[in-house]
């Protein structure tokens, strides 16, 4: 009979090898051991490196085997990775990259967890020691023209010392990330925006852009808080129609960013509930 070789190399997630293992425990016990040559599991436990990939070589697999594989392997979050080969992680054993295990039947997966794996679960990990994602879900957005910065960026640490955190451009926009992109997910992630209004902010076609951003917000029912502090060459006439409706902070030459910081973090906090 023709043979009919074809493998499969998935990679897992390394903290939630215990999940994995237990669909596997599943898949291969449901799979004809002669049509499944083999399942190959390789573990990386260099804690800066940590990867965890399983390798599935078929021969002659009957109807609805590989779909089924397929299936369970992406039930568990696993990434197909078509760019490597079997050789390529095989190959690594000699420099002491990975653990190696053949898993024959669901029985033999039972032996895999301590023989591959050096570190436990994430979930495991996460019951002695927090892991819970620093920084608040609720950020205060900083709308400005780049021509303000020195102002925005003395007043971040103020509001900072007082527990609230900042979308500010500068910082939160990575180097060859779509500018547009990253400025809707800031203004759809925060909770309150602080409008620096001057000259320079009513010219800039970004900044009416974000204004309009918030405004849609507000539009769809979202309470967000929208505080604006207005530069004293600007008139109330010259506002938008709905930031003139709502109180302000004016600017004077005795306004400090420390200043303007007690001024408006009480609002900001009760808003935010910070």
């Amino acid at each position: 009979m023709t043979t009919n070789f074809r493998d499969y190399v998935w990679e897992c997630d390394y903290g939630e090898h215990s999940f994995v293992l237990s669909r596997l425990k599943l898949l291969l016990d449901s799979q004809n051991a002669y049509q499944l040559a083999y399942c190959f599991l390789y573990a990386d436990n260099n804690v800066y490196n940590l990867e965890f990939y399983v390798v599935f070589g078929y021969e002659n697999p009957i109807e609805g085997q590989i779909a089924a594989m397929q299936e369970a392997m992406q039930a568990c979050g696993a990434s197909y990775r078509p760019d490597l080969a079997n050789n390529d992680l095989f190959s690594e054993l000699a420099n002491k990259r990975f653990q190696h295990f053949v898993a024959n039947d669901g029985d033999s997966i039972d032996m895999a967890e301590p023989i591959l794996f050096w570190y436990k679960d994430r979930s495991m990990v996460a019951k002695i020691i927090s892991m819970r994602p620093l920084g608040k879900t609720k950020t205060i957005f900083l709308s400005h023209s780049s021509n303000d910065k020195p102002l925005i960026e003395n007043l971040i640490p103020y509001l900072n010392a007082k527990g609230m955190p900042v979308w500010y451009d500068k910082v939160n926009i990575d180097y060859g990330e779509t500018i547009v992109t990253a400025i809707q997910n800031g203004i759809l992630q925060s909770g309150a925006a602080i409008f620096l209004i001057t000259e320079h902010f009513l010219a800039s076609s970004w900044c009416k852009n974000e204004m309009e951003g918030f405004l849609n917000r507000l539009g769809n029912g979202h309470d967000v808080l929208l505080l604006s502090i207005v530069s004293r060459d600007v008139s109330h006439e010259q506002l938008p129609l709905f930031l003139q409706m709502k109180k302000y902070l004016r600017l004077t030459g005795d306004l400090t960013a420390e200043v303007i910081a007690n001024e408006i973090a009480p609002a900001l906090k009760k808003h935010l509930a910070l």
